[in-house]
């Protein structure tokens, strides 16, 4: 009996679809844009960070010589000087960052540090909201992400915010990088 191979490319390039697919599998943290920023969480207002599902908002003000720290939790916003060096070394993603203590972490970093911009609409512009549940809604395409559960997605469609490497160099430095 003859087997028929006419089918064969047809079967070959459905093959290479499935393999080939999209999936949801995300890199655990993002190198697509460039963090270096340190800060010492004893000191107000980055002491936030120390207590278990409160998050705040760091990013540079355009053409300033500071640092723009934003606290949900107590509805405030707080100019932090920058020195020389720290203006010109730190790199704080694409849209800023949020730092912050999930109540349900990995059990390898006590802190968090993901992106201010909304990944599905991955423009600087697009910076979250944050309100004092935790969650980060984006104004444009209204995604709501739970940062208290690694930053995934609860309304809407999209992937899990970008996060970067946290480390501590001692107990009140902390270093956020990629």
């Amino acid at each position: 009996m003859r087997k028929s191979t006419k089918n064969l490319p047809a079967l070959c390039g459905i093959l290479m679809l499935c393999l080939c697919s999209c999936t949801n599998d995300y890199k655990e943290f993002c190198t697509q844009y460039q963090v270096s920023f340190s800060c010492d969480i004893t000191n107000v207002p980055y002491n936030a960070v120390n207590s278990m599902g409160q998050f705040i908002t760091v990013r540079k003000k355009t053409g300033s010589t500071s640092c723009t720290v934003y606290n949900p939790s107590l509805g405030k916003t707080t100019e932090v000087p920058l020195s020389e060096v720290e203006i010109r070394s730190f790199s704080l993603g694409l849209g800023g960052l949020i730092l912050g203590q999930p109540y349900f972490g990995d059990g390898k970093s006590a802190v968090y540090a993901y992106d201010l911009a909304c990944p599905a609409c991955d423009k600087a512009s697009s910076r979250l909201n944050l309100d004092t549940q935790g969650n980060a809604t984006c104004p444009k395409c209204d995604i709501v992400y739970d940062l208290n559960n690694g930053g995934l997605v609860v309304e809407g469609e999209g992937r899990p915010l970008y996060r970067y490497r946290v480390t501590q160099s001692s107990v009140s430095t902390l270093f956020v990088h990629n």
